[in-house]
């Protein structure tokens, strides 16, 4: 049932979340987390009975199921700072594994509008996870969730590349040294929400992946 009235939170584990205002068994142990509120809407069209848990600032969570098995989804908002206060919230009330769906740029020529990017680490650029751990922590996909999904992209017959992406923290940045020097190093895309997932998940010891669209 979607929960009308604003619940007392109190941000810790096992209790009504702040921000995402969800509490214990309102989210599934899968969690997909696109940026885009307006996304949740196709993203759940995909799922079976599919009901809406919360919706506050912005955030909103749903959980269905497809096939047999339960999934949630939850909108994070843009960037990293928002988003990693999300990933925390759900894996606050039992989360064991995030997979960001959103868009990407590609950052080298042989990508195209449509691809799919299917990303095993990130360049640390997000604006949020500098302050978890020191500058060389690595940001990196969980090894199951990430050979998951290539195997399902290779089912689909998806035309999909992977490689290192770039999370910055500065969307309109007009300066073109911002981006070709991360496209001489062969990043191949950006966004701006991942490698604070990649952080967020190891440290606090549940699997994660990300799929970005070109």
């Amino acid at each position: 049932m979607f929960k009308q009235d604003f619940r007392v939170p109190t941000g810790l584990e096992n209790q009504i979340q702040y921000h995402i205002q969800c509490g214990p068994g309102d989210v599934a142990p899968v969690v997909i987390v696109p940026g885009d509120q307006g996304r949740v809407e196709s993203i759940i069209s995909k799922l079976h009975d599919p009901k809406k848990v919360s919706e506050n600032r912005g955030l909103i969570t749903y959980t269905g199921y497809h096939e047999d098995y339960p999934v949630s989804v939850t909108s994070t908002g843009m960037g990293g700072p928002s988003a990693s206060i999300v990933y925390e919230e759900l894996i606050n009330i039992g989360a064991k594994i995030l997979i960001r769906i959103g868009s990407v740029a590609g950052l080298q020529e042989e990508i195209e509008e449509g691809d799919v990017i299917i990303p095993h680490a990130c360049v640390r650029d997000d604006g949020a996870s500098q302050y978890y751990v020191p500058q060389n922590f690595p940001a990196v996909a969980s090894p199951e969730v990430y050979l998951r999904l290539i195997s399902a992209a290779k089912s689909l017959n998806l035309d999909f590349k992977t490689g290192i992406n770039w999370s910055h923290s500065c969307f309109y940045n007009r300066d073109p040294e911002y981006f070709q020097r991360w496209s001489r190093y062969r990043v191949v895309s950006m966004d701006m929400e991942a490698s604070s997932l990649f952080v967020v998940s190891s440290l606090r010891g549940v699997k994660a992946g990300f799929i970005g669209i070109c």
